[in-house]
Order: structure tokens, then sequence, then C-alpha cells
């Protein structure tokens, strides 16, 4: 792979994990979830935006029975979401496509388990989010267990704001410029916020039942359900 790659990929998980100080947590309780519901049985698993493969270095090696097939629009992600599951050791459990979910090669009902994590918050219009979570809900069977992770919260509370100054701070403790760190306090508010409340409703209004917030660290929350 091409060096600038693997650096990208460096910087994006690094700051990511600045992002979401529990990050990794994340991806465990995800883990423990679709064990819990799944059991040993052989497992299809959709990972929704899979560019960079942290899905795929979270739970492949300790999961063999699974197979992922993740969707991205990012070429680059791709790669080296591709070059993760080689180093790995798991690319015959592996299909990486590029595109969105709209565009999935299969048929409805195919798979056992599936994860958005990180992705519905770049989405700003709230068709385009049902859109989203109705696809995935159509490619799961019926009753298996979905994970929604991203961004949260009233755009316009100063609970967002309060929170915002805190996710703030975890770039200054890890040693960012107060200047760039302001910068991107701006950028972060150009994302798509909605409410705990307002992504409860979509994701029934997706056809998901049982759903439950199980995870929160900052800016970003997350959500079980099962289709």
């Amino acid at each position: 792979m091409k060096t600038h790659l693997l650096e990208k990929a460096r910087i994006y998980e690094q700051s990511t994990r600045i992002s979401v100080p529990a990050y990794d947590t994340l991806f465990a309780m995800a883990q423990a979830y679709f064990r819990a519901h799944l059991g040993e049985q052989e497992t299809s698993l959709l990972v929704v935006g899979a560019g960079g493969g942290n899905e795929l270095s979270a739970w492949g090696p300790s999961n063999p029975s699974w197979t992922f097939t993740g969707i991205d629009p990012s070429e680059e992600m791709l790669q080296i979401a591709q070059y993760k599951a080689q180093q790995l050791a798991i690319e015959s459990r592996v299909q990486l496509l590029q595109g969105t979910i709209d565009t999935l090669p299969s048929s409805p009902l195919t798979y056992d388990a599936a994860s958005c994590i990180l992705v519905l918050h770049f989405m700003e219009d709230r068709q385009q989010k049902l859109n989203l979570l109705h696809n995935i809900h159509e490619q799961l069977k019926p009753g298996k267990p979905f994970v929604l992770a991203c961004a949260y919260g009233d755009r316009n509370s100063d609970e967002l704001q309060d929170r915002i100054k805190i996710w703030q701070s975890f770039f200054l403790e890890a040693g960012y410029k107060k200047a760039k760190v302001e910068d991107m306090g701006q950028v972060i508010m150009n994302i798509s916020f909605l409410s705990d409340q307002d992504i409860q409703e979509l994701l029934k209004e997706a056809g998901f039942k049982q759903i439950t917030r199980f995870f929160s660290s900052g800016l970003f929350a997350g959500w079980m359900s099962h289709a």
C-alpha cells in the first residue's frame, strides 16, 4: 500500500480516538451485542461505511465464523480496509464494495447483522438519513441486530454547545493548538445533528424495533435495535 494511505489511516484513527474517547469500547460493546443475539452461528455482517477497516480489525480476528460485506463511497478508504483485511489474514471472509447501500448488489433479507458507525451525521437531509436506515433494514433478516452510532444533539441547545466545548477540550489535552481547535469547533457545527429522540424516531420509521441507546461519549452516541 502507498505510504500516504497508511499515513492517512494513522491520522484518521488517531483523531477519531481523540474525538470519541471510548471509541474502542464502542466496538467491544457492539461485538458483545452481536454475539449475545447470534451465538456461535455463521454470521453475514453488513458494514455501512466500511472505509478504514476498523470494524474488520475489531471484529474479524476474534469471530472466525463471521463474514463481512463492507460498502463505502471512498476508494482510498476501502484500500485501507483491504490492506487491514490482508494483514489480519481475514481477506477470504471480506468483500468490500465501492458505492452506497442503494447500489448494494444483493437480495433483501440477506444479512444476519449490520452496523453503521459514524456515518449518519454526514447526511444533511432527514429523508436521506431515513432512506439509508430503511435500506439497511431491508437487507437484514427479520429480528436481526443493528448498531448505529453517530453525532447527536439539539443544535440550538446550550447542552450541545457545552458538549462541543468539552469535545474541543479533548483535542487541547492531546496537544492541538488552540487556533486549530477553534477552527474545528466551527467545522463540527457543519455536520447534521439530530436529538436522541429524533434518531430513535428515524429508526422506528425505518422499521427497527427494540431500540436502546447503549453508548455515549462526548458528541456521539450508539443505539442497538432489531429489524
